[in-house]
C-alpha cells in the first residue's frame, strides 16, 4: 500500500512538471475546496487573489445540490502580462464519494468532479474543460477550529483560438495543495499553492450565507 501511495505521488508531480514544461495557460482562481460537499440547500460566497505568474482577484457562488453534490460559479479579473486586465470566469462541481463521517469510515474525504474556465484576450480566447480529484483530511485543533488539508490534481483540455488565426487544444495536467481553516461557524480561510502553468501562491476566504 505504502509502494503504491508513493508511485502516484510521483506520477502526479512528473504529470504537473509535464504541464509546466509545455507552458500551460492553468487556472486563474486556483482550487479553494476541499473534498467535504457544503450539504443540500447550503450556500456561499467566496473571494480571493492569486499571486502567482498571472496576477488575478476573483469572486464565487457555491451551492449544495444535493446532499454529497454541490456547484459554483466564479468571475474574476486577471492580469498575465501586467498589461489590460481582463475578465475570466468559471464553473466547476463536487461530488464527494468518501465520507470519514459514514457508518463505514473512509480513510480521508474524498471528491471527484469537472471544471470549465474562460477567457478572452486581445489576441483570442483560451477556455479549460477538464476533471479534477480533491482528497482532504480535517484535523480538529485545540481551540475548536478544525483544519483541513487538501490536494487536488486535474486533468483537462485547454483550447486556444487565436483572433484572426488558427485554433488549438492540448491535454493538460496541473496540482494544488493547501489547506483550509474553518474559523468560525460561518468563515473558512483557503491558503495554497498551485502547479499548473500559472504557478503561484493562492489566498482566499469563504462565508457561508445559506
Amino acid at each position: 500500500m505504502k509502494k503504491l501511495v508513493v508511485t502516484t505521488v510521483a506520477l502526479v508531480v512528473f504529470a504537473a512538471g509535464s504541464s509546466l514544461a509545455i507552458d500551460a495557460h492553468g487556472s486563474a482562481f486556483g482550487s479553494f475546496a476541499t473534498a467535504k460537499a457544503m450539504g443540500q440547500g447550503n450556500g456561499a460566497f467566496g473571494g480571493g487573489i492569486g499571486i502567482a505568474d498571472a496576477t488575478s482577484f476573483f469572486g464565487s457562488f457555491s451551492y449544495g445540490l444535493a446532499e454529497y453534490i454541490d456547484g459554483r460559479v466564479k468571475i474574476g479579473i486577471i492580469d498575465p502580462d501586467g498589461g489590460d486586465s481582463k475578465v475570466t470566469f468559471g464553473a466547476d462541481a463536487r461530488y464527494q464519494f468518501w465520507d470519514m463521517a459514514d457508518v463505514d469510515p473512509k480513510p480521508f474525504d474524498m471528491a471527484f468532479g469537472g471544471f470549465f474556465e474562460y477567457v478572452d484576450y486581445e489576441f483570442g480566447s483560451v477556455w479549460q474543460l477538464g476533471g479534477q480529484a480533491i482528497g482532504s483530511y480535517p484535523l480538529e485543533m485545540s481551540n475548536g477550529s478544525t483544519l483541513t488539508p487538501y490536494g487536488r490534481f486535474n486533468l483537462r483540455l485547454e483550447g486556444y483560438s487565436i483572433e484572426g488565426g488558427d485554433s488549438e487544444t492540448k491535454i493538460k495536467f496541473g496540482i494544488n495543495g493547501g489547506a483550509a481553516w474553518q474559523a468560525s461557524p460561518t468563515i473558512k480561510v483557503y491558503g495554497e499553492f498551485q502547479l499548473d502553468g500559472n504557478d503561484g501562491l493562492f489566498l482566499g476566504a469563504e462565508l457561508s450565507v445559506l
